[in-house]
């Protein structure tokens, strides 16, 4: 070998060594980034369109006429007939959140990132057994989660990582490319309880539900090197977690017109745990072996609803909802920061109107207002992944019927519009990495339709 090619060769593996050191800090910092907030992505807590029913109707607090009240009004059990009773649906949801921004990088300007995708199942299961006084339950739904994330061109998580990890590479990336993020949530819950009625104004419910949560991510990027070399790098992780919480019930009926509905449900510890299922990274990185723990609680719940037949054929329903989201731990931030505090507590109120418009079919109509009380919303939104979810204040419209199709069996139609307010929330991250400041533009709206069966026998 030449002496020049000796000179560059050697030339080619200092580069070499010094990209690949680039690559392990730079890489392995935007991996701590991901399993740090790993937790969050495509999480969405409390889910309240639990039941076909729900969806044609969203004020189920003090329902007694269907079995889906498992979870919504259990202590009302007691009011059905005597007998086995089943409710079984399912719901479809399209739902349509976008963000846009733009972060000040070179050549990108303003960037809009908009999931446009269907969740096609959703489903529950609720079964009920009546004998006199005393109703035993049980049910297999999910209260949480229950959507997949999916931003095959990135979102603004992933163009801030990759972007901050070219700046920083002095030199050794020149540039990203094809960044994605696909993520989901199921929070698999099984409950299991009893009601009896003291006589036939008053009865109480106590129950237990389990909670199964599984959350996955998929991400990646493609980065040039200085060598115009593509290094391609892709994580596919998975968080469980499972915990247990009670449920109590108690519902009261002062006049044959009159119902008055309310539940608690206890906060659920839930500690994630951390399995990487596939790592591209080099072996140097160590994360083939990683796991960690997390805390995201599932919060606690107080729901009452008081309902009244104005009519022989027409009856209304007013609920409300709280959400203790402040005292669950969701974790902190890396100076310190509590989340769930951040986040503040959350409450729902809604209104819903059902006509009996012929013996065997009810139509019905409901608006539902959720109102999320706010602490620090862009500290909040400082945990990555919460513009890919978005939580803010939202409307529920709903219309839907129940057709008798034979005695003591129900088919239930319902179509649902969820509305979230427009926000324009402070990118802290931006700033603090010293790029300047920026915002970013949130809207995001659903469609959801429900199918569902409820029986006696």
């Amino acid at each position: 070998m030449s002496p020049m090619n000796q000179i560059n060769l050697s030339i080619m593996q200092i580069r070499r060594k010094y990209l690949m050191k680039k690559l392990f800090v730079f890489w392995a910092v935007w991996s701590a980034i991901l399993f740090l907030a790993g937790d969050v992505f495509a999480n969405i807590d409390q889910l309240s369109n639990m039941s076909a029913e729900w969806i044609r109707l969203p004020t189920r607090n003090a329902a007694t006429d269907a079995t889906d009240i498992v979870v919504y009004n259990p202590a009302g059990l007691t009011k059905l007939s005597d007998g086995f009773h089943v409710n079984i649906a399912n719901q479809t949801l399209s739902r349509k959140p976008k963000h846009t921004y733009n972060l000040g990088l070179p050549g990108k300007g303003e960037q809009s990132h908009e999931q446009d995708s269907v969740d096609w199942f959703l489903p529950n299961i609720y079964t009920s057994y009546k004998q006199d006084k005393w109703s035993l339950f049980t049910g297999i739904y999910i209260p949480g989660g229950g959507a997949v994330v999916d931003y095959p061109d990135g979102s603004i998580s992933t163009n801030f990582i990759s972007a901050l990890t070219v700046l920083g590479s002095s030199g050794a990336f020149t540039g990203y490319s094809n960044d994605y993020l696909e993520a989901s949530s199921t929070y698999l819950t099984g409950t299991i309880g009893g009601a009896y009625s003291i006589d036939d104004k008053m009865s109480f419910a106590l129950g237990l539900r389990y909670i199964s949560a599984k959350n996955t991510l998929e991400a990646g990027a493609t980065f040039t090197d200085v060598l115009g070399n593509s290094h391609e790098y892709k994580l596919d992780r998975e968080d469980t977690a499972d915990g247990f919480g009670a449920i109590l019930g108690f519902n009261l009926a002062p006049m044959d017109k009159l119902n008055l509905g309310v539940r608690y449900e206890t906060k659920v510890n839930l500690e994630f745990e951390t399995e990487v299922n596939r790592n591209d990274f080099p072996a140097e990185f160590g994360l083939a072996e990683y796991k960690g723990k997390s805390r995201r609680d599932f919060p606690a719940l107080f729901g009452m609803g008081v309902s009244y037949d104005i009519t022989p054929k027409l009856m209304t329903e007013v609920d409300f909802s709280w959400y203790f989201q402040s005292d669950a731990d969701w974790g902190k931030t890396t100076d310190g920061r509590d989340i769930a505090d951040m986040a503040g507590d959350a409450w729902s109120s809604g209104i819903g109107l059902a006509y009996q418009l012929t013996p065997k079919l009810q139509v019905s109509t409901g608006a539902l207002y959720t109102k999320f009380d706010w602490k620090d919303i862009a500290g909040y939104y400082e945990t990555i992944g919460a513009f890919e979810v978005l939580y803010s204040d939202n409307w529920n419209l709903s219309i839907g019927c129940a057709y008798e199709v034979k005695q003591d069996v129900k088919l239930n139609l319902g179509l649902a519009w969820t509305i979230w307010k427009d926000e324009t929330i402070p990118y802290n991250l931006i700033s603090q990495a010293g790029l300047g400041d920026a915002s970013v533009k949130t809207e995001n709206s659903t469609i959801t339709f429900a199918l569902g069966i409820d029986a006696a026998f």
